[in-house]
């Protein structure tokens, strides 16, 4: 089973959003700044498929804390079990759905069958699980009934999947057989060596089972995963939980537990699961995140697997058909898949992977532009911090080097069109990028330049006089740590015209103009700037 459409209203910081996945994508990886709905999609599809009974929904649920306004998560699902398509199921209320996700009365030849699985909360809290079709009609959907859709989420809350319980998906596993309950009982009666004599038990081949499909995905070098007492909590006394030979994997660090959980649901999901995970990469190393996201890639046993990530390395890694970036607008929550993305764009995600987890986008022109930006966002922030505000990291500002001038108001343009803010900072001495200026402002980019024919280095130098440019180089010499090289640099750019001394007033003196002077600097700065 996989999710087609996803349609979402006034839930959390979510007023609206409507979703069409890629037909044919097994992975979806949502990236984008914080607070812009990326969680509150993965809660959505989970309290919507999962199979709970009931769903922990209070007023601050409600968008704007509004519950005149009621919450409603509506998905497209296609490919379905055949235990859902039949008669006595749901096989006289599948709704057709083309391919672009445009919903139909009937599933007819040319469209594919699809059901229209519905949440709904009003004032009272009470969740309304629900199948529809489009003119309206609408029959109840059971917790037994939504079992079948196989749908399971992964976040920092996974101790309870590795613990039997009678919700958690080892309960239910276990649950098949009464394997637990002999293990307990016996447990009753001999503590922890009675589950040692339970090792060829159901139990242990589960077990077993978990070691296999946790050592597959990267969650750590397990060799004797087996049942045992869980006496942690011991207000509620003990309870039947995973070993990894003396010790709980509940005692584990969170990334092995997160995998082990992992594990745990899938396999009581079974093949073609769809899967939600909340940060991939929390607490993973990059390389066991990196393996996490290619195994879920290529693995079988999941028909759709959606997954928000936070960081660099994932955006790097992920193919760029897998990667949707997720934008927020009052509350108007946009997801756009990058497939199919540009040769900018793709060039955007490798020079730097973390522009795409920004809220705001400033393209600079190169390594000049790029160290200045960032000094002027120091003395921003420190200003700012003073009066309480908001720094820039807080604005999620983000600076892209785009490694040339031509490519500022192309890189710019890219992201805005994908829904990011986006402003470009750049040089103003040459005039072949202008077309490319003039299309980036058109689609709704800032760019910012410097007066006509200067570049960063000539408009510091032209704004200065004698003594601040006097300054200017002394700040060179201590970056480079060279007086000697500076002053090469400066009787480089007019060998016909040398100088003896870094003291911009002994030139006047000497008979040369400030103009010159400023002209000279210009022409040395770049080594003055970079060092």
């Amino acid at each position: 089973m996989r999710i087609r459409r996803l349609q979402i209203r006034n839930f959390r910081g979510i007023k609206s959003l409507d979703w069409t996945l890629p037909a044919d994508q097994r992975l979806v990886v949502l990236v984008g700044p914080g607070d812009s709905g990326k969680s509150t999609l993965l809660d959505a599809i989970h309290y919507l498929l999962g199979d709970r009974w009931n769903i922990p929904i209070s007023d601050i649920d409600f968008y704007g804390g509004n519950v005149d306004e009621p919450i409603s998560i509506r998905a497209v699902l296609i490919d379905l079990p055949d235990s859902l398509r039949k008669d006595t199921a749901f096989g006289l209320w599948l709704s057709g759905v083309d391919d672009d996700g445009e919903l139909h009365q009937d599933p007819e030849d040319s469209y594919s069958p699809a059901l229209i699985a519905s949440l709904s909360v009003d004032s009272s809290l009470e969740p309304k699980w629900t199948v529809e079709r489009v003119d309206g009609q609408e029959t109840m959907l059971t917790v037994a009934q939504r079992r079948h859709f196989s749908t399971f989420k992964i976040d920092d809350r996974t101790d309870t999947q590795l613990r039997w319980s009678r919700t958690s998906a080892l309960g239910r596993m276990s649950a098949q057989d009464g394997g637990e309950r002999d293990a307990l009982a016996a447990a009753s009666r001999a503590a922890q060596s009675a589950l040692a004599s339970h090792e060829s038990s159901s139990l242990a081949d589960l077990a077993q089972k978990i070691q296999e499909r946790a050592n597959a995905i990267g969650g750590g070098r397990f060799e004797d995963i087996k049942p045992g007492l869980d006496t942690s909590r011991s207000s509620m006394g003990a309870g039947l939980a995973l070993y990894e030979s003396m010790v709980p994997l509940t005692s584990f660090g969170l990334g092995s537990r997160r995998l082990a959980s992992f594990a745990v649901q899938q396999l009581a999901a079974g093949n073609r699961a769809v899967a939600v995970v909340d940060e991939i990469e929390d607490g993973l190393e990059p390389h066991r995140a990196v393996r996490l996201l290619n195994y879920l890639l290529t693995d079988d046993a999941y028909s759709q697997v959606v997954v928000t990530t936070h960081s660099p390395v994932i955006v790097e890694q992920a193919q760029i058909e897998n990667l949707a970036t997720v934008r927020s607008v009052s509350g108007t929550v946009t997801v756009t898949s990058l497939g199919g993305a540009s040769d900018v764009l793709q060039r955007v995600r490798r020079s730097r992977p973390s522009t795409l987890l920004a809220r705001r986008v400033i393209v600079a022109e190169g390594k000049t532009e790029h160290g200045l930006l960032l000094q002027m966002l120091d003395y921003w922030d420190e200003e700012r911090t003073t009066i309480g505000l908001s720094t820039s990291a807080g604005e999620g500002i983000a600076i892209q080097d785009g490694m040339g001038g031509s490519e500022v108001p192309l890189r710019a343009l890219a992201l805005a069109e994908i829904g990011y803010e986006v402003a470009g900072f750049m040089d103003n001495d040459v005039r072949t990028s202008d077309a490319a200026v003039t299309s980036a402002e058109a689609g709704g980019v800032n760019i910012f330049r410097w007066d006509v024919q200067h570049n960063t280095e000539s408009q510091i130098s032209f704004e200065l006089d004698a003594e601040t440019l006097t300054s200017f180089i002394a700040a060179g010499v201590e970056r480079r740590s060279a007086h000697q090289t500076v002053l090469d640099d400066i009787n480089w750019t007019d060998a016909t015209s040398t100088v003896s001394t870094l003291d911009v007033s002994d030139w006047l003196s000497d008979g040369m103009t400030i103009e010159v002077a400023r002209e000279r600097v210009a022409k040395a700065a770049t080594g003055l700037l970079h060092g």
